[in-house]
């Protein structure tokens, strides 16, 4: 539940196992925090690429993960990274627990899912079908302040200083593309 929490631990833990003379320090991680984080956008900080660092002073020699966001994110480590996947493990459970399974379609939650959709979809046999577009937003989520900019209803401007109206983005609806009509749906 706590990422930071969890992440100070296990660096607390190999620089225990370090400092009293381990040979091999081996980390296992399943599921790699701070992943969705390995690309710069803009000029913004990778901080995977801090993470890996901050492991490898710590004294950690290896680590094992699963189903990292990027298989790019291997190349930040000074040490060997050991990536399992999950799908040969979850197509064998759709498989043995679905009851009908064939008359499933596999459901990418995003555009950027698409891939790994498409994948299972191929491997079972299966049909593809992708959401697209964003939840529309109630009132209360624009009060929570997650919103940049903030919608603006009576702006006072100086005169003389004429500044272009900032809007909210307009956010596409929820859209599925692909039939999914009476059959059963798994999200990947």
């Amino acid at each position: 539940r706590d990422v930071n929490t969890a992440v100070m631990e296990l660096l607390i833990m190999a620089y225990a196992l370090k400092t009293s003379c381990a040979r091999n320090i081996i980390g296992v991680i399943p599921y790699f925090p701070y992943s969705k984080q390995s690309k710069m956008r803009k000029r913004g900080s990778i901080v995977c690429k801090l993470l890996a660092s901050m492991l490898a002073k710590a004294g950690l020699t290896h680590i094992i993960t699963m189903d990292l966001h990027q298989k790019e994110i291997q190349g930040f480590f000074s040490f060997p990274v050991d990536n399992l996947r999950a799908s040969p493990f979850l197509l064998q459970y759709i498989q043995e627990e679905i009851p009908d399974y064939r008359n499933a379609v596999i459901v990418a939650k995003s555009p950027d899912a698409a891939k790994r959709a498409q994948s299972y979809a191929e491997r079972l046999r299966l049909g593809l079908a992708v959401i697209h577009g964003e939840a529309q937003c109630t009132e209360q989520d624009m009060d929570d302040g997650r919103h940049s900019p903030p919608m603006v209803k009576n702006a006072t401007v100086h005169p003389g200083l004429e500044l272009p109206l900032m809007m909210a983005k307009e956010k596409p609806p929820i859209t599925v593309v692909g039939d999914v009509g009476g059959r059963i749906a798994i999200i990947v």
